[in-house]
């Protein structure tokens, strides 16, 4: 059948089904829709450079129109940056003609300083001329910045006549946003919401095999509404190739079977969730534990996250095969389709020009189904400037054992004490903030601990609370100081500030005080990573190779032949740390028999789904983010330390809100996500400008994609906007879209096509008269 998994099969292309011509007038209606869309943003455009050639105008004391402007020749690949807030320039700008400097300065920046904004040392001139930024912004502080374009002399006008001559006749569907979807019935919809009067709780989650090739109108109306969207059973539409991750493995490595593989074919990179370092590891012990599970010294879970893996290559170029597979899955392919989409903007981008990084992209993760409120495997609240569908391909299961149940609870209990013990030192030192104070007087003020256990911490099945009298694990005082997390220098701002290398030197690893690793297997590499959604994390790197005593191991063919690593603690019942037995009660003997945790929360009931999703509404934002800076200090982030301080709550991406927060969001601003589980061959279309975040409850493989939305093109504006304003060294501040490029292409493109139908169906009609 040509799809199994030998080389000569993962290396032949896989037949994709080509989608089947549009007819002209369908295409003609969806590019006067694409042109509506984008017809506001080509007039913001607009306005800012006749704004601009006003003040120009008044500095020379004569008319100036784009005539006058000298414009820039540039090759279609360089991108051109603001050099102060780092947002991309899509046509004017004003330079310094300074060749030893050439500051390039965006619109928005000389506005700001024209309107009384601070730049310290960078002011306006007398006769209303903007100098060249100091050299401390990064200028020569001598030239005066001149007014340049990019683009054709009056591009943008005749764009924005075009666009409405096409679309004069154009009548864009009503949409009703106060109520629930007509078109939606129970069997297309899941709640994911219980909002008091809400018309928004239930999404649209259609069948995968129910939709046609041009299925978008229904789409369309809850896209328009930026509400997310569920559609099941997508990789029922591919032809089965597996997505096993020793398969991926495989065909990643036969691509290339020569070169650079054997380096990354022993060891990957990947983002320990419990610190948010980066550690490294040999590639197969890393995908045996997304099988079977990886666990500390101390029996707490282990949750690793691979980060950019396929390294080194676009992940079409790494895994063809799979790339084909993950492309024939994607429904509505007019959005998503990354080379042809007709509603994807990003498409229209003209050969030749540097286009965006839209992926696709793989992220595999560990998982556990409950939460346990310090290391979980999650992605932390973030909001991303374009749409973004992302499709869980492969999920596993890992089976703790009763004891491994018991022994994370018992870490959970002495983490919280440690935590409990250290504050009350501190406050004794009088270096405590009083806000910070946790009492734990009982049971339900232990699970109630913030940032420590939760709500919905593991509970037994057949015991509510674990009695007092119990066998319990080591609690002697040397152990409780082991279980201490001190902290590192304060963080301000980004992680790029922030040296874990310090943090170490000083003792400062969490993992090396509750007994996880030891200190001569960390070594420490000077460079900053990111998780899969550009997470800050440590600068720090760990060899993560226990059972082999030579750094790099056997090969890795070698290891494919190997029995898989334990997924248990490396001793047995006579070698384990010693226990102090207190009691042999019925009731301790009956605690030594309890099997997995009851299941009480969203996430634990849906055990057989992969990640559990949050998703915010648009105009939740300002609420959600008052709520976020209200209790930072609250979240934990790098070295799992108390934020100090933010640049902006989401966009940091550095807070993650477990159950009972959400829960407190709920009561203090009366607002909630929508929450729901997303399980294997599912696809998540995720609206630009909703922040999300994601929790693991199984090891996972997802595969993502960014598209761009007429829907969403001003949003993804006013986005960008936000972007600008976070510090210059922020992880969010580079204007990697560029959607002023984007929207400017693809209203000529779009403009240039509806045009050519039009004269086509203008021939096509004198022909039919002339013949009658």
């Amino acid at each position: 059948m040509g799809n199994c998994n030998c080389r000569a099969c993962l290396r032949e292309p896989l037949a994709v089904k080509i989608q089947s011509g549009k007819d002209d007038n369908v295409k003609l209606k969806q590019l006067q829709y694409l042109l509506a869309k984008v017809l506001p943003v080509l007039r913001d455009i607009y306005t800012e450079q006749k704004r601009e050639l006003e003040i120009e105008t008044a500095i020379r004391g004569v008319p100036v129109t784009e005539s006058d402007v000298i414009k820039c020749e540039i090759h279609p690949s360089v991108r051109i940056y603001c050099d102060l807030c780092s947002t991309s320039i899509a046509n004017f700008l004003r330079s310094c003609q300074n060749q030893d400097c050439s500051s390039d300065i965006c619109l928005s920046c000389c506005n700001e300083l024209r309107d009384g904004e601070s730049f310290s040392s960078w002011k306006l001139n007398s006769d209303g001329t903007i100098p060249c930024p100091p050299k401390e912004r990064g200028g020569c502080g001598t030239s005066t910045l001149e007014l340049r374009r990019l683009r054709k002399r009056d591009l943008v006008q005749k764009l924005i006549t075009d666009a409405e001559e096409l679309t004069q006749q154009f009548k864009p569907h009503d949409l009703d946003i106060a109520h629930e979807c007509s078109s939606c019935s129970d069997s297309i919809t899941r709640q994911a919401a219980s909002r008091k009067n809400g018309h928004d709780n239930f999404l649209y989650s259609p069948n995968a095999l129910d939709l046609a090739e041009d299925d978008n109108a229904h789409f369309q109306s809850h896209w328009m509404k930026a509400e997310p969207v569920i559609v099941r059973n997508v990789l029922e539409k591919t032809s089965g190739l597996s997505w096993e991750p020793m398969v991926m493995w495989r065909a990643c490595r036969e691509m290339d079977p020569k070169a650079k593989c054997k380096g990354e074919a022993k060891a990957v990179k990947a983002v320990d969730c419990l610190d948010w370092c980066e550690v490294e590891i040999n590639i197969h012990q890393f995908f045996d534990g997304y099988l079977k599970g990886r666990t500390h010294q101390n029996g707490w879970p282990e949750m690793l996250k691979l980060k950019d893996w396929p390294p080194s290559a676009l992940f079409e170029e790494r895994l063809p095969r799979h790339n084909d597979e993950f492309m024939s899955a994607l429904p509505f392919f007019d959005y998503t389709d990354p080379e042809s989409g007709i509603l994807n903007l990003a498409t229209r981008l003209p050969d030749g020009s540097l286009k965006p990084d839209l992926g696709p992209k793989t992220y595999i993760a560990y998982g556990f189904h409950e939460e346990l409120n310090r290391g979980d495997s999650v992605t932390k609240l973030h909001c991303d400037v374009s749409d973004a569908v992302n499709v869980l391909t492969h999920t596993a299961k890992v089976d703790l054992t009763p004891r491994q149940y018991q022994r994370i609870r018992r870490e959970q209990k002495s983490y919280a004490k440690a935590q409990l013990r250290k504050q009350q030192e501190n406050k004794s030192l009088g270096e405590v903030d009083k806000d910070e104070i946790i009492l734990i007087e009982s049971e339900e003020d232990l699970k109630n601990c913030n940032g420590l256990l939760g709500e919905h911490s593991l509970k037994d099945k057949t015991a509510k609370e674990e009695p007092s009298n119990s066998i319990a694990g080591p609690s002697s005082s040397q152990e409780v100081d082991k279980l201490f997390f001190s902290k590192g220098e304060s963080m301000e701002g980004s992680s790029s500030t922030y040296s874990c290398t310090v943090a170490m030197e000083s003792s400062h690893d969490p993992k090396v005080d509750v007994g996880l690793i030891t200190q001569e297997n960390v070594t420490v590499k000077q460079e900053s990573v990111a998780d899969e959604n550009h997470n800050d994390v440590c600068l720090k790197t760990e060899r993560l190779s226990p059972k082999y005593p030579n750094e790099d191991g056997p090969t890795v063919e070698n290891r494919l032949m190997m029995p898989t690593l334990p997924s248990t603690p490396p001793w047995d019942e006579e070698d384990r740390p010693p226990q102090r037995v207190v009691s042999t009660s019925a009731e301790s003997i009956q605690e030594q028999k309890l099997d997995a945790p009851t299941e009480t929360n969203e996430s634990s009931k849906a055990v057989h789904g992969g990640a559990v999703w949050d998703i915010f509404r648009r105009e939740d934002v300002p609420k959600l983010v008052e709520y976020l800076k209200r209790h930072k200090h609250e979240f934990r982030h790098l070295y799992n330390e108390p934020l100090k301080s933010v640049s902006h709550p989401i966009h940091d991406q550095s807070m993650f809100l477990n159950e009972s927060q959400k829960k407190q969001l709920k009561e203090e601003f009366d607002i909630e996500p929508w929450t729901f589980v997303q399980h294997l061959g599912e696809a998540v279309f995720i609206p630009a400008g909703c922040p999300h975040q994601v929790r693991n409850i199984q090891s996972c493989i997802k595969v993502a994609l960014d598209f761009v939305a007429p829907e969403s093109v001003e949003e993804c504006l006013r986005l960008t906007e936000e972007f600008r304003r976070l510090p210059k060294d922020h992880r969010s501040n580079e204007d990697k879209l560029e959607l002023k490029k984007i929207v400017l292409h693809a209203a000529r493109s779009a403009i240039r096509e509806a045009q050519d139908l039009m004269q086509t169906k203008t021939v096509k009609k004198d022909r039919k008269g002339s013949s009658n």
